[in-house]
């Protein structure tokens, strides 16, 4: 189990996910999140290619989405994910 301060996840179900993982340079400048801070996720989406963008953040949850890149939580993720 990974315990977060929002609860546990059992590891499992995110080993795929760890194992198709990279890490990316990003090249993009995006300005449209109400906290600055957060751009940064959507610049590293839209550089990766992304298909969603998984966050309990909801200044982030609130733009839904982004160039095609949905912005949901980790429950809707899984509840797609694990159909």
């Amino acid at each position: 189990m990974i315990e977060r301060k929002q609860g546990k996840i059992n590891q499992s179900i995110l080993s795929p996910l760890f194992s198709a993982m990279k890490i990316i340079e990003t090249g993009t400048n995006i300005d449209v999140c109400r906290d600055p801070d957060d751009n940064k996720f959507i610049e590293c989406a839209v550089d990766a290619k992304a298909l969603y963008i998984v966050s309990g953040d909801n200044d982030l949850l609130d733009i839904k989405e982004y160039d095609g890149i949905r912005i949901i939580t980790a429950k809707e993720f899984c509840d797609e994910y694990l159909k």
